[in-house]
Parts: C-alpha cells; structure tokens; sequence
C-alpha cells in the first residue's frame, strides 16, 4: 500500500514528466513480470491444467508461425519470379529480396523496442505517481467486474494501467480495451474514471453532443440508453440524457445539478457521465494519455482549487480524507439529491 499524502495537498504529478532512469524503468518492467508469474503460481489451477495450457499455446502459436513463414515465403518467391522475368539476373534478384526482408525486420524489431521502452516507461512513471499521491497502481485487469453496461460488451476486455484506492469510497482511473465482431475486429479503447458514491442512485447517462467545431463525448457502446430525459442550465442543448423508463422530468437535474452538468462539456476535453447504482463514472471517447497532466486535472480535480476539474473530488479520492464541507458537483452527487424536483430514497423515486 502507498503512503497517503496530507489531506490538502494537491496532486503530485512530476512523476508523469520529469525525466526517469530508463534502467530503473526496465528493472520496473522485470519486477511486475516476477510478480506475474508467481500470482500464476499462487492459482488454484492444477499442474495438469497449466502444462495443458502451454503445450495447446505452445502448438497453436507453431502453426501460426509456420502459417506466416509459408505465406512470407511464397510472396518473396514470386517478387523473385517477376524480377527475373523482368531481366535482372537470379543472384541479383535473390539478393535484393534478402536485403529488403532484412531492411524491413530491422525496422520492425525497432519499432517493437520502442514501443516496449514506452510501455515500461509509462508504467515505471505512473508507479512513481501513484505512490507520491497514496494510489495502488494494478497493470492489467482482465474482465474487470463493474456496474456499468460499457465494461460487459465484446471480448478481451481488459483495464490496464489501473491507479485507484479502496475504501468506502473507492476510485479507479484506468484505460480500457475490448474487440467487438465490428470494425475489422479493431480494439475499441476508452479512459475511464470511477468514484464510490455514498447512496444508490438511478441510473443516469449524460453525454456531450458536439457543437460548433467543438468536440463531443458520448459514452461507451453498452451504456444503457433507454428514456431520454431533459437537461437543465446554460449548456442544455449540448447535453443528451438518459435514465430509466418513465423517470420522472426531473431525475437528470436530481442526479447531475446543472453546475456538474456544466463542468462535463468546459474545457478542451468533454466527457460523458454515468450514475450505476452507487458508482459514477466518467468517459472519455478515446484513450488519453495518463502521463498528462491536464488529464489528471480534469479527472480527479484538484483539492484547493475544486471548481476548476470536471468532478473535483478533492481529497475525498485520496485515502484517510474526510470532506470538511458538503460540495455539489458530480461525485457529490448525494449533496444535491433533493435540489431538484424530484427527491430519491435508495434510488427510488
């Protein structure tokens, strides 16, 4: 577990952009391997179903690759064909096919360390981060168990780079990936942040229509999208919201007060918004790049400046704080429940 920082402080973000030890960063990338494979270790599975596991990876993963090496091979063959057929010499031919799969490789095998040496990068700084602000950091959650509809749909789903704290309130922000029978089986990937909310509300999805050259979020295939509901405030028009069938007019303005509802489309970057239950969650259209800052600003907010982020949490998403004053934003959300029309008991009307 990290160490909590005092309440008040702000969050720390140097670690996202200071310059790191790249030899730390691999030492970093060796230890959560160890780590991996002794979780492996610790599973209940038995040593059949484990060594049946890598002889079936093992054999499928050979066909694969004699699969491409018979394709490869019989592409160079013909390009070998048509520069013979086309005058240059057989030894001239071969040879010039055998420096451009060479060429090719090497370009490859560099584009594959660097991204390598970009994913340990970032996970080595986002470490640092996470332990600086009293966050755990998780690398990889396979299928992780959420309330919310976006995170059951398609295949290999998977959080990774998870930064949250538990709790009665927990928090998570994570970047999530999943493939779906669309799309060319392209991976869709989303950012995603999460707070524990006191109370159990209705569900209620709000997201930010484009308007005017200015980008839009909506949520994640797999949201529920079932009553449309009207938004209130100055922002009104640039909002969609949906809740349960035949909720009342006023739940949208009893769940997200028009400050919160506001706040979602300020700013460069617009998100969408979920109520599940006691959860709320923020979405972003695409992945973001969790080694900006600005994104760790308007995702979890900053605690002496609350009205600048999108959820200004504070330090109610940092362990062992307690808010010394109600707040009305979005994971306040249990602070404005009887503002509106409508007032909700245990998420009922």
């Amino acid at each position: 577990m990290s160490t909590p920082p005092p309440p008040d402080a702000p969050l720390d973000t140097r670690a996202l952009v200071e310059p790191v030890d790249r030899a730390a960063a691999r030492a970093h990338h060796r230890e959560l391997r160890r780590r991996a494979r002794a979780g492996r270790a610790r599973t209940g599975s038995s040593v059949g179903s484990r060594v049946l596991a890598r002889v079936l990876g093992t054999t499928l993963l050979a066909l694969l690759l004699a699969l491409a090496v018979f394709v490869v091979g019989a592409v160079l063959a013909l390009v070998v064909v048509g520069l013979v057929a086309a005058g240059v010499a057989v030894p001239v031919a071969v040879g010039l096919v055998a420096a451009g799969v060479v060429a090719v490789g090497l370009l490859v095998a560099r584009g594959v360390r660097r991204s390598s040496a970009r994913e340990h990068e970032q996970s080595y700084r986002l470490s640092l981060f996470a332990a600086a602000n009293g966050f755990d950091v998780v690398p990889r959650v396979d299928e992780p168990d959420l309330p919310s509809g976006a995170f059951h749909l398609g295949i290999l789903r998977v959080a990774r780079n998870v930064v949250r704290t538990g709790g009665r309130r927990p928090v998570e922000v994570a970047t999530y990936t999943y493939s779906a029978g669309y799309r060319n089986g392209e991976p869709f990937a989303f950012t995603y942040a999460m707070v524990g909310l006191d109370r159990t509300l209705p569900r209620v999805v709000v997201e930010t229509a484009p308007a005017r050259g200015l980008r839009g979020a909506r949520a994640p295939r797999g949201v529920e999208r079932v009553w449309e509901l009207p938004v209130d405030g100055p922002f009104g028009d640039r909002h969609r919201a949906y809740g349960p069938v035949r909720s009342p007019a006023g739940t949208a303005r009893a769940v997200f007060p028009p400050e919160v509802v506001e706040s979602l489309v300020r700013g460069p970057l617009p998100l969408a918004a979920e109520v599940a239950g006691d959860r709320l969650f923020l979405f972003s259209e695409h992945a973001l790049d969790l080694l900006d800052p600005a994104v760790w600003e308007r995702l979890l907010g900053d605690g002496h400046r609350p009205g600048r982020a999108a959820v200004p949490l504070g330090r109610a998403r940092r362990p062992g704080h307690r808010a010394r004053h109600p707040v009305t934003t979005a994971a306040g959300t249990r602070d404005a429940v009887g503002s509106g029309p409508e007032i909700w008991e245990n998420g009922r009307p």
